[in-house]
């Protein structure tokens, strides 16, 4: 939901860029961190990040060499 809300505002700083044409480096700026923001998110909700539960967490199935 908040990845959906965050894609509307990015949609709506790129519509007013293409319309306006002014304050281009503070909207270009503040279209970069809502992206950024974006990417996190979904890297988040993915298991991509380390420390979260998905295929680079730090758990790893236990060997042989654990039990000794």
């Amino acid at each position: 939901m908040l990845i959906a809300a965050l894609g509307l505002v990015l949609l709506g700083i790129l519509i007013v860029l293409l319309v306006s044409r002014r304050n281009f480096g503070r909207l270009t700026s503040f279209a970069t961190l809502v992206a950024t923001a974006m990417l996190l998110l979904w890297l988040i909700d993915g298991g991509l990040l380390p420390g979260t539960e998905g295929p680079f967490s730090s758990k790893r199935p236990s060997t042989l060499l654990d039990h000794r």
